[in-house]
């Protein structure tokens, strides 16, 4: 009897640590490949040495990551092999989870990323890249993937090129933009709308502002001087100023 005893208290208690187990779950488990809705806190920027330069995709896609003017961000910008963007976003320390994370702009996903033996950087969903040695070239002499398209853009638009404009525009160096409006035509400026801009491969000094708040929200943009440009449907005059 006593040995049946002690089957049965061996046998509970086997079944109460798997159950355990089972309901804790490991630690593996608990640490997402992607979430929704991470917040850009400089804080915890990724290490520019570790990301900085460009990656080049299994599927022949181009991934370029530099730090933003503001130096508050590290910033990425994921090219397909037509050269058009697909991606961008940061990058950032995700404490809770212990890795870094590329959050893409684009659909609002944060991606986990690591790296193997070989020095190859995973990003779950958006790919596995090697880093380019040398220029950010696409494996010809003559062509050189654009790091800086629109550096030329990069800055602060004033509508109608008043200090005080209703509407602001701002642009960095990888494309990404930044609509803000003052309430009434007064106040402070509050961002409205924010996205990433594409070339228009149909006219020159043209492109396209995607909104990534607004589904199939798109501007036309048109530059007409280093300074001067058109912005959406009504084609509204935007001055870049220091």
């Amino acid at each position: 009897m006593r040995t049946i005893k002690k089957y049965l208290a061996l046998t509970l208690a086997l079944l109460l640590c798997l159950n355990t187990t089972a309901c804790g779950g490991s630690d593996n488990d608990e640490i997402p490949d992607s979430f929704e809705g991470l917040v850009c806190d400089s804080a915890y920027m990724a290490d520019f040495a570790v990301y900085a330069g460009a990656w080049r995709g299994e599927d022949g896609s181009t991934l370029l990551v530099e730090q933003a003017e503001s130096g508050d961000e590290l910033r990425f910008a994921l090219y397909d092999v037509n050269e058009d963007l697909t991606a961008s976003g940061f990058i950032q320390y995700v404490s809770e989870y212990g890795f870094d994370y590329f959050y893409n702009e684009h659909d609002g996903v944060a991606y986990r990323n690591w790296s193997d033996a070989d020095g190859a950087l995973h990003v779950d969903t958006l790919g596995t890249f090697t880093q380019i040695t040398g220029d950010m070239s696409n494996g010809n002499d003559s062509d050189t993937y654009p790091v800086d398209d629109f550096s030329s853009l990069s800055g602060v638009w004033f509508l109608d090129a008043e200090a005080d404009a209703a509407s602001i525009i701002e642009i960095d160096n990888l494309g990404n933009w930044s609509l803000a409006e003052r309430p009434d035509s007064d106040g402070d400026p509050a961002e409205v709308d924010y996205g990433t801009i594409e070339i228009n491969p149909n006219g020159e000094d043209q492109y396209f502002a995607v909104s990534s708040l607004f589904e199939d929200v798109t501007y036309d943009m048109t530059v007409i001087s280093a300074d001067v440009m058109y912005w959406g449907g009504e084609s509204d005059y935007y001055q870049k100023m220091a």
